[in-house]
């Protein structure tokens, strides 16, 4: 236990020392273009927004808590990714292959930016023609830790700050949903394997189990090899829309289907470790695994029953806006709003009527999200009630989001084609 004390002690000293790397204040630029570009959207759909240095901020907090927890797990597990050269004493630069294929990829869809796709191709490539010079199973475990970072993330953060709109699906209905769009810049402690050649200034003796997934070829019984720490920035995201359920409810059923994705990915590099045909496995798990849970999570939210749709009698809330009478009346989204002082309401040019002329002193029927049925009041004497700050789910929105399962590049194409074959016509 001593042995783990001091790994920790020396793993916070090498996450600490990451404020020093430029690359890390990079993913933090990053993190800050990616708030600034929602805010803009959620001040067009709120007429306000949160400050972005409290944005980043939490972004960065949370990022701190998932970089401990992925670090953790990398020091127990023992993981590298470059592939040690016995007699050279170096490493390969495989990783820079992974960040080329990702950045490939993503020209066909800005979601392929991911590990688990790059990572995956790069390690089959590996496994079958030994190319890049990488470590296949350590590349695949660090994408398994990646990704339940990220789930932690998505429970407890994924639905802050979340978008109310308005999307139009396949079909040409219109719902109404939540945009979600976080970003979040973590350290994450791995490995490299060198020679020892000199004095070390502070080393720890690791017992005779560990690494548990062991560099495939390496003779671990030699004692001039070295095990180094070193902290790597990285950006997770995560982008999705909630139109069967709520934020919070649709973000924790995505991040516990890729804990377990990330768990299953982790333990097949675990037995790959000891038996080298389960690499493959793995190397094939990663994209299509990954690929097979965004197409269940998008088809559970276009085929499901939509949460957020102009119901027959009453106005359903898809949002409250702060500091609005809605809000302060505790109205939350999915409630249906039955009457107002008496009067029934269907629709909003009804609800407007009521409030035209400012009345003092309001009082609503709802029915919660829960289903409990409650009365609520709000009075303003000095200025009277002109809006409840809600946003209602209706039929005809002004502004409308459309959601496409095409290839956006391969969209691009095609309309450029169009022009110019419209423009020769």
């Amino acid at each position: 236990m001593a042995i783990f004390f001091k790994i920790a002690g020396i793993s916070l000293g090498a996450i600490g020392y990451m404020i020093f790397n430029p690359l890390f204040w990079f993913v933090i630029i990053i993190t800050a273009l990616v708030h600034k570009r929602n805010s803009k959207m959620e001040f067009a759909m709120l007429g306000y927004n949160e400050p972005l240095w409290r944005k980043v901020l939490n972004s960065l907090l949370a990022g701190l808590l998932a970089g401990i927890l992925g670090s953790s797990i990398s020091v127990f597990l023992g993981i590298t990714i470059e592939q040690y050269m016995p007699g050279e004493g170096v490493f390969g630069s495989g990783i820079l292959y992974i960040w080329g294929i990702a950045l490939l990829l993503s020209l066909l869809n800005q979601r392929y930016l991911c590990f688990s796709y790059a990572g995956g191709i790069v390690a089959l490539t590996n496994l079958i023609i030994g190319y890049p010079n990488i470590n296949a199973i350590g590349i695949l475990a660090l994408v398994g830790i990646l990704h339940l970072a990220e789930s932690l993330l998505i429970f407890i953060d994924g639905h802050s700050n979340a978008i109310p709109g308005f999307f139009k699906l396949k079909n040409g209905e219109i719902v109404g949903g939540f945009f979600m769009n976080r970003v979040w810049p973590l350290p994450v402690l791995i490995f490299f394997i060198t020679l020892l050649t000199g004095d070390v200034v502070e080393s720890v003796a690791m017992p005779d189990w560990w690494p548990i997934i062991k560099q495939p070829g390496l003779r671990y019984d030699l004692e001039n090899i070295m095990y180094i720490l070193q902290p790597i920035p990285v950006v997770l995201g995560y982008g999705d829309i909630a139109i069967t359920k709520n934020p919070a409810s649709r973000c924790k059923d995505s991040s516990l289907r890729l804990a377990a994705y990330s768990i299953v990915l982790i333990c097949l590099c675990v037995i790959a470790s000891k038996i080298r045909a389960f690499a493959y496995i793995a190397a094939l798990f990663s994209p299509i695994g990954h690929e097979l849970l965004i197409l269940y999570g998008q088809n559970e939210e276009e085929l499901g029953v939509h949460r957020f749709v102009h119901p027959d009698e009453g106005l359903m809330v898809l949002y409250s806006k702060k500091d609005f009478p809605g809000s302060k009346m505790k109205i939350d989204t999915g409630d249906l709003i039955i009457s107002i002082n008496n009067n029934e309401i269907n629709n909003e040019e009804h609800l407007n009527e009521i409030l035209k002329d400012y009345p003092t002193y309001i009082w609503l029927d709802i029915i919660k999200s829960d289903g409990i049925e409650k009365t609520v009041e709000y009075k303003d004497y000095v200025k009277g009630i002109g809006d409840l700050g809600i946003i209602f789910a209706t039929e005809n929105p002004k502004a409308f989001f459309e959601i496409k399962k095409g290839l956006p590049l391969i969209d691009k194409i095609r309309d450029v084609l169009n022009k110019i074959f419209k423009s020769n016509s």
